[in-house]
């Protein structure tokens, strides 16, 4: 009795209980359960005595108590454990509902219903950087034994037992949620049946399982309790099954009588008797608490009462008719409680008899479908509409194209179809985390509505993309408006975190019949006319083409005809080498894809790099380039000439996150030394993906392999990128490099790159050095190495063992394309 709570959740954590027993001198004082545990420990500290938390009274039963019983009177007085006697008023031990529900045969019951049924759809979702005494104290005031944390993408679950264990360590109360080992929600399809669910939770040792829709996201959560909750209804409907058979249930045993006393009682669906006047005789509680009436208010007075006003007079008629011709009826019917408010209902009526077949009484069961509908209504509203913006979701937009596609086809209208899509949306992502991402994408849908005026529909079917369907403004002028509308709203900032947020957003846009004569080709050329707005630099409007669907088929075209590359050895690779700038001194070469088809001839990097991309081909392809020109490598330093090995990696193969193993994997099997290999990468790495491709770049340096950002100028945050990321060599793009005078404004451009590189100790190569003027400027301005059609065209690997020799003799040696 003197010990401290602490030591009681330190007892519930080690022996897995979720009640522990107070016991003082051999008598029975209490049950502490995890959730009493929880609150004291909450309010007032571990070091609190056990008898302020205890839960008194204690429910006692005998050992020989019906398990049906049991269960009823459990949920009725809302308790989750109780006492077992046995002989000489012996404490045998505690029950709870997790025992009764798999104690129980019940495997007819529940199969009867589906897990979506009984789930709770009112669910607390926290964020990760929530502290756990916040957490705790959500659940404790919402009533809930369980919470999910984390995002759409993934759901963490914390429950009471976890919050045991946590407690019971010490653990301090202000750590975030994303520091605590919590598990994943493990979840079953809405409609699985409660049997499966109940076999679930057994096995795996769960007291929870998460709900999900059809499209498979965590909508609800099912306990032990809400099953228990389930089978108590089916008692009810046994009772149903009872009065059906005129009353002879009624007198078959003293047992039934009290079985059905009982689960009257117990019941949460309230039960009226009458006489055959229509005089209430007999309510249970239920009663009172669905209808704000109490039985003294309701006996002796009919049940019209509770009438709502909804339904006419023939609605009755026709009850009382086939109850007259049938002896039972059940339906939907809209009551109305004592404080005045409409809510709907699920009542069956029966007719009770007696040996002569007179109908003496009448027993009606009726229960709230107050919150299934509301459950309903949210299910369909998830099925509908996007839960992070409220816009249309891909189903419901499909529908909605495909009736505004026929209407203005039969009325001889236009239709325009707007796909849009936030360009480097990944970025808010990285930067805010994906709360902050979807705080946006609301704030975005939001923008879209307001020039909508209920003129169109907006939807977001995925990610950061969105469609407008516009049949109002069709015409050139209407449509351009709009446009511009639609531009200048988009183009104010945002706010995020206290945050200024600048978005740009490329929109492609078609119109039918003129584009498309079906909603789904229609989708088809808005795509492709985005696809195009991206090709021209983002955040701009392009409009679909017969010519664009052309470059379309073509890139698919490509695509096939890259799939069957590799299989048919078609690629190849070529290195232009790379001399020091002032000794002219061969230091290295960079690795140079090349692609001949059979048909198409010498196919441009320019042209089938980004369709491999967009393909899902690039890795493939990548990895042959890597393992082909490192094993080429390998047999010139066999032949006695040791170069430095430049190599090409994409911004798709980064995004993949596994280029550093990939590249330790190849120079390990292959024997070439990291310290002679370089991996270059464009900018857009680090726009698309910087916090994967800076974790690659730092293994990459572990390892010796040194870092190139190459086409250094190109872009519009180059500078501090290579501010921020692990870097060795910049590559001034060929732009910078042609025809550069060192006394003129684009020498002393490069001389700044040059002297900013050499105080972040970067070497600086030049590309597209094409004259020996160019190789004399770049000498005076300091560059470190060269690379260009002056020094060599770029040449397969069996040639360049030969110009290097006759470059080293001081011969001049140019290879071909």
């Amino acid at each position: 009795m003197g010990d401290a709570l602490q030591q009681v959740v330190v007892c519930m954590a080690e022996y897995h209980v979720g009640s522990v027993l107070v016991e003082h001198q051999g008598k029975q004082q209490g049950l502490i359960t995890r959730r009493r545990a929880m609150q004291f420990i909450l309010e007032r500290g571990g070091s609190s005595p056990v008898t302020e938390a205890m839960l008194l009274p204690v429910l006692r039963v005998q050992a020989g108590t019906d398990i049906d019983t049991l269960g009823l009177e459990m949920l009725s007085r809302n308790l989750m454990h109780a006492l077992v006697y046995g002989q000489n008023d012996r404490c045998l031990g505690i029950i709870s509902q997790t025992d009764i529900v798999n104690s129980q045969g019940l495997e007819h019951d529940l199969d009867l219903k589906p897990l979506c049924e009984v789930a709770s759809f009112d669910l607390i979702r926290l964020g990760t950087e929530q502290s756990l005494q916040a957490a705790l104290e959500r659940m404790q005031q919402a009533g809930h034994s369980a919470a999910l944390v984390g995002t759409d993408r993934q759901w963490r679950i914390l429950t009471e037992t976890d919050a045991i264990r946590f407690l019971s360590s010490g653990i301090r109360l202000d750590l975030p949620l994303a520091d605590l080992p919590l598990a994943t929600v493990v979840s079953l399809s809405g409609t699985s049946h409660l049997h499966q669910a109940r076999h679930f939770l057994h096995d795996r040792g769960f007291r929870h399982i998460g709900v999900t829709n059809d499209e498979g996201e965590v909508v609800g959560l099912a306990s032990y309790h809400d099953i228990l909750r389930s089978l108590e209804q089916s008692y009810v409907h046994r009772l149903r099954g009872m009065l059906d058979e005129r009353g002879q249930d009624l007198r078959q045993s003293r047992h039934d009588l009290r079985l059905i006393e009982q689960v009257i009682n117990a019941s949460h669906e309230g039960v009226v008797i009458t006489d055959t006047r229509g005089r209430i005789q007999s309510v249970n509680r239920a009663f009172t608490s669905i209808t704000g009436y109490s039985s003294e208010e309701a006996l002796g007075r009919n049940p019209s009462m509770l009438s709502s006003g909804r339904h006419g007079a023939d609605f009755y008629h026709s009850l009382w008719q086939r109850l007259g011709e049938e002896g039972q009826w059940q339906g939907e019917i809209w009551n109305r409680r004592k404080d005045g408010q409409v809510y709907p209902e699920w009542l069956s009526i029966t007719a009770i008899r007696n040996e002569r077949d007179e109908v003496t009484q009448y027993a009606a069961i009726f229960h709230d479908l107050t919150e299934m509908k509301r459950s309903e209504a949210r299910v369909e509203q998830l099925s509908w509409f996007d839960s992070v913006t409220g816009l249309a979701n891909r189903r419901l937009f499909e529908d909605r194209l495909q009736l505004a596609h026929a209407y203005c086809h039969e009325n001889g209208q236009r239709l325009a179809l707007l796909a849009i899509d936030l360009d480097l949306f990944k970025q808010i992502n990285d930067r805010f985390g994906h709360r902050g991402g979807d705080q946006l994408l609301h704030q975005v849908a939001e923008r879209i509505e307001s020039t909508l005026v209920q003129q169109g529909t907006a939807a977001r079917p995925a990610g950061d993309e969105f469609y407008i369907i516009l049949s109002e403004q069709t015409d050139p002028e209407a449509l351009s408006r709009y446009l511009d509308s639609l531009s200048q709203s988009l183009a104010v900032p945002f706010w995020l975190a206290g945050e200024e947020v600048r978005l740009m957003a490329s929109i492609g846009v078609a119109v039918a019949p003129d584009d498309a004569e079906s909603a789904e080709a229609l989708i088809r050329a808005a795509e492709i006319a985005l696809h195009h707005s991206k090709e021209q630099g983002r955040n701009t409007i392009c409009f679909f083409s017969p010519e664009q669907h052309q470059a379309a088929l073509s890139r698919y075209r490509l695509a096939g005809y890259l799939q069957q590359a590799l299989e048919r050895n078609e690629f190849h690779m070529v290195y232009q080498p790379q001399i020091d700038v002032h000794d002219q001194r061969l230091i290295g070469v960079e690795a140079l894809l090349r692609w001949e088809h059979p048909e198409l001839g010498v196919v441009s990097p320019g042209t089938f790099i980004p369709v491999a991309e967009d393909a899902g081909l690039i890795d493939a392809i990548g990895q042959w380039g890597l393992e082909r020109s490192v094993r080429d490598a390998v047999d010139w330093r066999d032949q006695g000439v040791s170069l430095k090995l430049a190599v090409n990696v994409s911004a798709r193969e980064f995004q993949r996150g596994d280029v550093a193993e990939r590249v330790q994997a190849v120079l390990s099997r292959e024997g070439l030394s990291p310290e002679s290999f370089v991996v270059e990468l464009t900018e857009t790495c680090f726009m698309q993906s910087a916090d994967t491709t800076e974790q690659a770049l730092v293994k990459l340096r572990r390892q010796g392999v040194r870092i190139a950002i190459d086409d250094f100028g190109t872009g519009f945050s180059s500078l501090s990128y290579i501010r921020n990321m692990s870097l060795d060599i910049l590559k001034i793009d060929r732009s910078f490099i042609t025809g550069v005078d060192s006394s003129g404004t684009g020498g002393q451009l490069v001389r700044a790159i040059v002297d900013m590189s050499h105080a972040m100790q970067l070497e600086v190569v030049a590309e597209g050095v094409e004259t020996t003027d160019d190789l004399m400027a770049l000498q005076r301005l300091g560059c470190d190495q060269a690379q260009g059609y002056h020094v060599a065209r770029p040449m397969p690997a069996d040639e360049l063992l030969q110009w290097a020799a006759a470059y080293a003799a001081g011969k001049k040696a140019i290879s071909p394309l």
